[in-house]
């Protein structure tokens, strides 16, 4: 039996909740159908998508979503970012379809009051809610309420072991231009408010100035790309500040760097962060979502305070203070984040629970 699957998601970009529904699509198995739509905008994991042979288009708003899903009568629909849930979990049911599953992958440390209320009420409509962290599940338990409706299952994330390789360090460092003695930390973020993208001119002032032989790297892509360049244009520290842009080979610029850094206002379970510990990189990151549960799982990091606006720079210093510890630290735990989070657990975990759901109707 075949079984079809829409996936709504709001925007096709570089985020973890994209890479996310990129990695399912990728390794699917022959029983599921896929077909992808997007409410906002189209980006770099939507192409990616379509080189797995998987339509991809867009639906609009409400009236584009309520067509499309009349139209296609899927067996299930998996919706992907706030906008997406809402408008998928108003609409699914009212289209006959017989799953209606959430991803939630973030903790909307954004949202505002009426944001909350109206993920709150369309919830009763979602039969599944999947999470990927403890800080995920208590969201979700907490906007539930005492309703028996969405059952919440937690999914860790997954990092593919095959691809996630430690490359070789001179080599990956010439691909970015970066001097082979130097000291490096890097970033991996969709450049956005969210992801604390705005904070990286002062955090790279700070630790740049007080580290004159200091290079940091910043991959990604996103709406403040042009602004954050512009921010930081003639500073004395700016050639020691590289952007990459979108990055496809996240081993090489993992294996290029010494450190990690995060300056995120939102994560459930932090990919970037995952993958950083599953190469045995050192790695510092606020305390927001399930970043304590990485550290707790052994992964070579330290954790900062958000309220703390030094926090990100107090915490570079100590991690660069104990660099050569951290690093045998991460290392030595590389093995069994691999192990414990593989994509293939991830995955296999995801359509056996999909199996028996669309199973029961």
């Amino acid at each position: 039996m075949i079984w079809t699957i829409a996936h709504l998601i709001t925007s096709l970009e570089g985020g973890g909740t994209e890479n996310f529904l990129f990695q399912l699509l990728s390794r699917s198995p022959a029983a599921f159908k896929h077909k992808v739509f997007y409410i906002k905008r189209d980006g770099v994991m939507g192409d990616r998508i379509r080189r797995l042979g998987i339509p991809v288009k867009k639906t609009g708003g409400l009236l584009g979503t309520w067509q499309t899903m009349n139209k296609e009568k899927p067996d299930v629909l998996h919706t992907c970012l706030y906008r997406a849930h809402q408008i998928g979990r108003f609409l699914g049911h009212r289209a006959g379809i017989p799953v209606v599953l959430s991803s939630q992958r973030s903790i909307d440390a954004w949202a505002k009051p009426w944001h909350r209320w109206i993920d709150q009420w369309t919830l009763k409509n979602c039969d599944y809610l999947l999470v990927n962290s403890e800080a995920a599940q208590k969201l979700g338990e907490r906007r539930r309420g005492a309703r028996s409706r969405p059952l919440i299952i937690k999914i860790y994330n997954g990092l593919d072991t095959d691809q996630f390789v430690r490359q070789d360090r001179w080599k990956a460092r010439q691909a970015y231009n970066l001097p082979l003695a130097a000291v490096v930390g890097g970033s991996l973020l969709r450049l956005h408010h969210e992801k604390g993208a705005d904070r990286i001119p002062d955090f790279a002032g700070q630790i740049l100035t007080a580290r004159p032989t200091l290079h940091l790297l910043v991959g990604g892509t996103g709406p403040m790309a042009s602004s954050l360049k512009k921010a930081v244009h003639g500073k004395p520290w700016a050639n020691r500040l590289h952007w990459t842009g979108w990055e496809e080979n996240t081993p090489r610029f993992l294996s290029a760097i010494d450190f990690f850094w995060s300056l995120s206002r939102e994560e459930s379970f932090p990919q970037s962060l995952l993958e950083a510990s599953g190469l045995g990189v050192p790695w510092i990151a606020p305390q927001v979502g399930g970043t304590a549960e990485l550290l707790e799982a052994g992964a070579g990091g330290l954790i900062y305070s958000t309220t703390n606006p030094l926090g990100a720079v107090h915490s570079a210093y100590e991690l660069l203070r104990l660099l050569n510890e951290m690093k045998q630290k991460a290392e030595r735990a590389a093995p069994s984040l691999r192990s414990r989070y593989s994509l293939t657990k991830m995955v296999e975990s995801f359509y056996d629970f999909l199996t028996k759901a669309v199973s029961r109707q």
